[in-house]
């Protein structure tokens, strides 16, 4: 069966990085998904200590490209995103935390959600984005992603400030909302389900990047 998310303003149908992700974030949360039938298998690399920051890529994971590397083991360490592979399916790779403090909250109650980047070139739409999953229905799961794509929420010297930045645009099942305050005004009881990533992706068509991603805030305690 075939499964579409939206990245940005792109609608992606079938398995694909993207799905691959998704399915993995969910594998460790535990949750319940009905993964396309070539979804790997979830696989990442867990920084040293408690709740440190944590890769995950699509050469750990198998059948695309992408490697993630943390420079240190610190609980905001850099990572090094690097979407640079000749795979054929494309590269991801992407950070998160195994614990997040956000799970239950109701997006009007975040009050820090971002990071900040450097990269080989300017993101463009789909390379680069921090995907939050949203319960709206109050039962606890996952009903869609919000996708706060770098290239709509440019900030100022690389940081997304999902928060506080008023010219952030929010994606949600394939709708702009202007803004964080914007999204929590049209689903003021919709909840944060899930953990919070951010992902860098890149298809074959695309020129390579590497990304350094800092300073990543996602409800970690």
């Amino acid at each position: 069966m075939n499964q579409q998310v939206y990245i940005g303003r792109t609608l992606i149908t079938g398995v694909g990085a993207v799905l691959a992700v998704l399915a993995l974030m969910l594998a460790f949360s535990g949750a319940a998904h009905a993964a396309g039938p070539n979804t790997p298998n979830p696989h990442a690399t867990f920084a040293p200590g408690h709740n440190k920051i944590q890769c995950f890529d699509g050469t750990t994971d198998g059948g695309f490209g992408g490697t993630c590397t943390l420079k240190s083991n610190g609980v905001n360490a850099p990572a090094t995103l690097s979407n640079n592979s000749s795979n054929p399916n494309g590269d991801y790779s992407g950070v998160f935390y195994q614990n997040s403090m956000l799970i239950g909250k109701t997006l009007g109650s975040v009050t820090q959600l971002g990071y900040t980047y450097s990269g080989t070139l300017s993101p463009l739409p789909g390379n680069l984005s921090l995907n939050v999953p949203i319960d709206t229905t109050g039962d606890g799961a996952t009903d869609a992603y919000a996708f706060v794509d770098a290239f709509y929420c440019p900030g100022t010297n690389g940081t997304v400030d999902v928060i506080n930045d008023t010219n952030c645009g929010i994606w949600f099942n394939g709708v702009e909302y202007a803004n964080w305050a914007a999204f929590t005004a049209a689903f003021p009881s919709a909840t944060i389900s899930d953990l919070p990533f951010v992902v860098a992706e890149r298809t074959p068509a695309e020129p390579a990047a590497v990304w350094t991603v800092t300073n990543v805030h996602l409800g970690q305690k």
